[in-house]
């Protein structure tokens, strides 16, 4: 999610949190917290005394407990429509629905969705109540009013799902062009349900996804039209993307080739300019600059309308930071850090109390609860030499999972023989686990 590291220096950050509004900071909920209070936002005005009724739950996956998760998103809405709206217990269709609450003076009918890795929630709003006469003149009922909310699947949605293995045995490979890879993303930048790759080499960004084994490009922006290059570039470059999806369409990118960043929308089209490299914070993202050298970086706000952050500790002995979000199988959310010590080479990992350490590892790491049971995933490569040539990386991608009590506990490994450039950690987008993105000389690998 977010990696930053030096030497060669690669930072690749993807963001998942509420809607926000500039300079206010929102602390990340969960999908159902999200999607319920979405919708009762939309129709509360208009669901005073209204009676509640929902379908069963519709899923792509096998679902033991799905009743209870409709049953807790019915409960969420009504308590926040207010006290006096009525939820039922019984699971109907739209029609008997209407039949059953046909006294009430409205009723709001919810569909509870889970598909390709997202919890979809949809309400429609009815006037019922209605006269003798108004029922013959109009035998069907009409909406009043329609509300559509969604939110990528979280550790507490898969409590209702069938809990599912980490293989990692799945790997589909497409070819690229761009070998010189500094930093990879990946998130639903046009909300259309389905994730984009974002991909930045030396020269360019681009986004696009993986179709016949190779990565199309869906678009496209060269460095050189962004930005200038910049007075004082780093010997060993340093780039970074985020996707903000928190704000709907929004992609920050930076290199410290080029004297500033950019902010982009989902097509790689310029909105304006940020101070410098982006990588994620649980606020939002935040931007690093540099004075010519990695020592001493300065942490600071992408943009003045950007909300604050709580400070980040980026001091010479560090050489990668990863600082991410995730959902615990109760719903409360919690910030994961991990940070690599250049010199033992060792990763320090933090949730809350809780820590742990990966003695050796290589420089980059990503955080993410990839099967959804609540305790988070580290994702790391080995201590390789890419710079040595193919020939002499021997590199594989770890998935090991934090356990209570700082245990960490091996689930797979996925050999790179040709050494790893980037790595980044995915929302869920299909029945499983989340997928991994791994970038190698000329290829993209999806790791599931």
């Amino acid at each position: 999610m977010t990696s930053l590291r030096w030497t060669p220096i690669v930072l690749a950050a993807l963001l998942t949190a509420l809607p926000t509004s500039p300079g206010v900071a929102q602390a990340p909920r969960s999908a159902i917290a999200t999607v319920t209070a979405g919708i009762a936002a939309d129709i509360r005005a208009k669901a005073a005394d209204a009676v509640i009724f929902a379908g069963p739950l519709e899923s792509d996956e096998h679902a033991p407990r799905g009743s209870d998760l409709v049953a807790k998103v019915q409960a969420l809405v009504a308590g926040a429509l207010g006290p006096r709206v009525n939820a039922r217990p019984e699971r109907v269709t739209l029609a008997a629905a209407q039949s059953l609450g046909h006294k009430a003076k409205a009723l709001v009918y919810l569909k509870v969705e889970v598909a390709r890795g997202e919890v979809r929630l949809s309400a429609d709003l009815y006037r019922m109540g209605r006269t003798v006469w108004e029922r013959i003149k109009q035998p069907s009922v009409m909406p009043m009013s329609h509300a559509f909310a969604s939110a990528r699947m979280d550790a507490e949605v898969r409590g209702y799902l069938a809990p599912v293995p980490i293989l990692a045995k799945r790997v589909e490979r497409a070819a690229i062009e761009d070998r010189d890879i500094m930093a990879v993303a990946c998130g639903d930048v046009d909300s259309d349900g389905a994730l984009e790759l974002f991909v930045v080499s030396r020269r360019r960004v681009a986004v696009g996804r993986v179709r016949g084994g190779r990565f199309a490009a869906l678009g496209v922006a060269q460095f050189a039209d962004l930005s200038p290059i910049a007075p004082a570039p780093l010997r060993e470059p340093l780039a970074g993307v985020v996707v903000l999806q928190g704000r709907p369409g929004v992609v920050d990118v930076g290199i410290t080739d080029r004297a500033r960043g950019s902010r982009l929308d989902g097509k790689l089209r310029p909105v304006g300019s940020i101070a410098g490299v982006p990588f994620t914070v649980p606020e939002g993202d935040a931007c690093l600059t540099f004075q010519g050298t990695t020592l001493n970086p300065i942490v600071k706000k992408c943009a003045d309308e950007d909300p604050a952050f709580e400070p980040v500790d980026v001091a010479p002995g560090v050489d990668a930071i990863v600082r991410v979000t995730t959902i615990g199988s109760d719903g409360t959310p919690r910030v994961v850090d991990a940070r690599r010590d250049p010199i033992s080479r060792d990763v320090v990992v933090r949730a809350g109390t809780i820590a742990a350490s990966l003695p050796r590892s290589g420089a980059q790491v990503a955080i993410a609860d990839l099967d959804g049971d609540g305790d988070p995933e580290i994702v790391s490569t080995l201590d390789a030499l890419a710079s040595a040539g193919p020939a002499a990386v021997d590199d594989a991608v770890v998935i090991r999972s934090l356990r209570t009590g700082g245990r960490l506990e091996d689930r797979a490994r996925v050999p790179v023989p040709s050494g790893v450039r980037a790595i980044a950690a995915c929302p869920p987008d299909a029945p499983g686990p989340a997928p991994i993105v791994v970038a190698t000389a000329g290829e993209l690998w999806v790791v599931r």
